[in-house]
């Protein structure tokens, strides 16, 4: 059993998002995990039982209990993922110019030359010449002859298929619908577990999220929305997605083979940057540590990957068969951390490295007041947004090791968040779903804090946890903001304690 390694909350400002299956859902992984620096699970929908979810989730809060530290869980729908049906053998080898079938129905189910798919409609939607992917890509095959209900392809590269493993028509407008039945159905066990997140897969335009967000509102759920950007209609349509989401995730499996692949990279950074902009966490996702599920040690290529999406700006880097199935789920989530972790310290040792928002982000000049159109999720009033900077200022002039916020809502720290401030921040709240809501801010460490009302109270709060994780001395200060809370909307103020 591998030692468990402990990151104290604060180190990495970077957020690690964990994706939980068979290889970490017991709970004594899942606590180990959460120790090496998990902030978010993600519960993937597309594999497991209501039943088994629900233990997770369970699992999940009594650790973040235990731990005494806040814990996001993400669930991601499944969405209109299509997928092969069973294959004869469960797994077949597509050869070179050899040809399959895909048929809605079968003739000879015996034959895993005679493919079929979970979207019934998909051979009518298709067109001769088009190509069709099958496993990430790994597969291909192109249309020559079809008919209703069935169609002919040629393999153009070969490889191996198994059963239920995954299809892709790039650019063909399939007549699918964001949200699916299965979607639908799993939203009901949301509003029986409180998650924070909802990930929408395969967003096409704004309104897959909005549609997304009545159906949460009419179960009553307060779960923010994140959405998956990994169709190329998301990326044309990309400003109005985000302008109306909580969170993005840049989610380059199904990016990589619905565009080229060459662009993945141009794209990603895109996202980021209009994700800053509009003041929205992003997530980058997919294959960052991909080695590791089977090696307890990356490539240097894929260090360099986690490494470069931090410096890009990313708000959280994301782990999927890693941790979900892989032999070294903690040694992957503390090489995770681990390389956040250094390309923080090379972002704040640049010249004027730890002033607010002074570094690297592609198209962001560092003040609120420059930003372009911000999304609904990171609103804040005028005087909020001078007071945040303002105070990430005199936390920059006075070497502050902390800088403390009240806030309801969470909008204040996700402000503060994307300033980029080389000062730790404690965001303090009386909401529970808004404290694990902001495990997902980068920089920010969440702290519930039941009636938290005046000033003084939060100073106190703050000194407290400063003593008790060794980030003050004598002579050090403290910078707190004061948010909008709702005992008193009536005004924002920023504080300096001076450490005796």
């Amino acid at each position: 059993m591998p030692q468990s390694h402990f990151e104290p909350a604060y180190k990495v400002r970077t957020k690690i998002v964990a994706t939980v299956g068979p290889a970490s859902r017991e709970p004594a992984m899942l606590r180990r995990l959460a120790e090496a620096g998990v902030d978010v699970f993600r519960l993937n929908f597309s594999h497991a039982s209501h039943a088994e979810h629900s233990a997770t989730y369970e699992a999940i809060q009594q650790i973040r209990r235990e731990l005494g530290r806040e814990i996001a869980v993400l669930q991601d729908l499944c969405g209109p993922k299509i997928r092969l049906g069973l294959i004869a053998g469960n797994v077949v080898s597509c050869e070179l110019d050899a040809e399959f079938t895909l048929t809605s129905d079968p003739e000879n189910p015996d034959d895993p030359h005679e493919l079929t798919c979970t979207h019934k409609t998909l051979p009518d939607d298709l067109e001769i010449g088009q190509s069709v992917l099958f496993a990430d890509g790994t597969v291909a095959m192109q249309v020559v002859d079809q008919r209703p209900g069935w169609v002919r392809m040629k393999v153009t590269l070969p490889g191996r298929i198994r059963s239920n493993q995954g299809i892709n028509v790039p650019g063909a407008a399939l007549s699918v619908s964001a949200l699916t039945e299965k979607d639908l159905n799993d939203l009901n066990w949301t509003a029986e577990h409180p998650v924070s997140y909802v990930g929408l897969s395969f967003v096409r335009h704004a309104a897959d999220v909005t549609r997304l967000r009545s159906e949460l509102d009419q179960r009553g759920i307060r779960a923010r929305i994140v959405a998956k950007i990994e169709k190329p209609q998301a990326v044309a349509n990309l400003e109005s997605i985000v302008a109306e989401v909580d969170a993005v995730m840049v989610a380059r499996g199904d990016l990589g083979v619905e565009i080229d692949v060459t662009r993945v990279p141009a794209v990603q950074k895109r996202i980021i940057e209009v994700c800053h902009q509009a003041r929205v966490p992003v997530i980058t996702a997919t294959q960052m540590l991909n080695s590791m599920e089977s090696s307890s040690r990356p490539t240097r290529a894929e260090a360099s990957d986690v490494f470069n999406a931090v410096l890009d700006g990313t708000d959280a880097v994301m782990l999927s068969g890693e941790t979900a199935i892989g032999r070294f789920p903690t040694e992957a989530v503390t090489m995770m951390s681990q390389i956040a972790h250094e390309a923080e310290a090379l972002i704040f040792s640049r010249p004027r490295g730890n002033c607010p928002a002074t570094w690297a982000i592609p198209g962001w000049s560092g003040t609120l007041e420059s930003v372009g159109p911000v999304a609904r999720a990171g609103h804040v009033r005028p005087i909020t947004e001078a007071v945040v900077e303002a105070a990430s200022l005199v936390a920059h002039r006075l070497r502050a090791p902390l800088l403390a916020v009240a806030t309801h809502s969470g909008r204040t720290a996700l402000a503060l968040s994307k300033l980029r401030n080389a000062t730790h921040t404690l965001a303090m709240t009386d909401d529970p779903e808004v404290a694990r809501a902001m495990a997902l801010f980068w920089g920010v460490t969440p702290l519930l804090i039941p009636e938290l009302f005046d000033t003084g109270q939060i100073l106190s709060f703050a000194d407290e946890w400063s003593r008790q994780n060794d980030l003050i001395d004598s002579g050090d200060h403290i910078v707190v903001v004061r948010g909008l809370m709702t005992s008193d909307s009536s005004h924002n103020a920023i504080l300096v304690h001076e450490v005796e």
